[in-house]
């Protein structure tokens, strides 16, 4: 599966090849063809691609007959964010913010193979409810995806339905760190309040006919008569990924929804969707044990965020469950670069001693975790 991860350059180069003219939305010549066609593009149609999405090591066959770990344990990040009102720009910041994304969360998981998935969800009377990419690593694949994105663009401010989302990321998703006890990231960006409840038929619509029977396939049980709430699904979604909830604007009606929905230790204020990557890297770093509450402020400053917005967002971090990923049993044990595995699917590498003298070098044993 390659050793190629995301970089400034690589993106740069990315947008060259993907956006010659380099005019007008990010996402402009899909939302023309979506709105042709009806359809979305295979890679961000929630119903395409066999419907489950996955986060999966990269691992290469060596002549020892074992598999190498080429660049670390894969850490999915997935987000969906608001395209609706005065949201609908949010595809093309995402989109010009993803190398920082990238650097800043990469500079606080250090030893991990990054896997960012970044869609976007509508209201259930828009053409397209959600748009669900693959977990990708390399800069080319990113880009081509959020450029296939179909956001909506207009509508009010009124409830909206990331629910569809949440539901896709708790029960129709695989991610390898759950094999090994840890576990992945989970973003929903918006400044509005959701609905409680999710419909069988909109699932259907989102995901298509085959939804449940995947669901199963994936280990979740879901009747059709008996749908998770919305708050069930997040419930669930928390048992496998640190999930948060980042609030654009500050609305009570909204802060008041969410945190019934996700509790009031992941409500996060996010001033400007421009600062998402500093934000989700803050949350990330305090969760990981890689950044401590009193250096927030200096870590927020130094990736270009105001000193007034950098003590709001230290302010909002400082209730989130910090440590949380580094309190769980095997987060000192997760594999690393150079691990060798005998079967592609074991979650643990071999001992040393069962390695051949060839196995190849493995890095560092990483930071000093805080």
């Amino acid at each position: 599966m390659g050793k190629n991860t995301t970089s400034r350059d690589t993106y740069c180069a990315a947008v060259k090849t993907l956006r010659a003219d380099g005019s007008g939305p990010v996402t402009r010549k899909a939302e023309q063809e979506a709105h042709k066609t009806g359809k979305l593009n295979p890679l961000v149609d929630p119903a395409g691609f066999g419907i489950i999405r996955r986060s999966l090591p990269r691992l290469e066959k060596q002549d020892s007959g074992l598999w190498l770990l080429t660049v670390g344990t894969p850490m999915p990040i997935e987000t969906r964010v608001d395209t609706t009102g005065s949201m609908g720009n949010n595809v093309d910041i995402a989109f010009r913010v993803l190398p920082d994304t990238y650097e800043q969360c990469g500079s606080v998981l250090p030893g991990y193979d990054i896997q960012i998935a970044t869609g976007i969800f509508g209201d259930v009377c828009d053409n397209f409810v959600l748009c669900r990419p693959q977990f990708e690593m390399e800069a080319l694949k990113i880009v081509e995806q959020m450029t296939l994105m179909v956001p909506e663009r207009n509508g009010g401010d009124a409830t909206e339905d990331p629910q569809y989302g949440l539901f896709g990321a708790a029960y129709l998703t695989y991610r390898h760190i759950n094999q090994i006890g840890l576990k992945g990231y989970d973003f929903t960006v918006s400044d509005a309040p959701g609905r409680t409840r999710i419909d069988a038929d909109t699932l259907k619509r989102v995901f298509g006919n085959e939804v449940f029977d995947k669901a199963a396939e994936n280990g979740h049980q879901i009747n059709p008569k008996d749908i998770p709430s919305t708050k069930e699904a997040v419930r669930d979604l928390l048992r496998d990924t640190h999930a948060f909830f980042l609030q654009v604007e500050s609305s009570n009606i909204t802060r008041e929804f969410w945190t019934d929905v996700f509790g009031k230790d992941r409500i996060v204020t996010l001033p400007d969707t421009e600062l998402l990557p500093q934000v989700q890297a803050s949350i990330i770093g305090l969760t990981e044990g890689t950044l401590a509450l009193k250096q927030v402020e200096k870590f927020l400053t130094e990736n270009n965020v105001s000193n007034d917005e950098a003590r709001q967002i230290a302010r909002s971090v400082a209730n989130i469950p910090i440590g949380a990923q580094v309190a769980l049993p095997n987060f000192s044990r997760r594999p690393r670069k150079g691990d060798l595995f005998k079967n592609k699917t074991d979650p643990w590498p071999v001992n040393q001693d069962e390695a051949p003298e060839s196995a190849s070098e493995k890095e560092p044993a990483g930071p000093t975790w805080l």
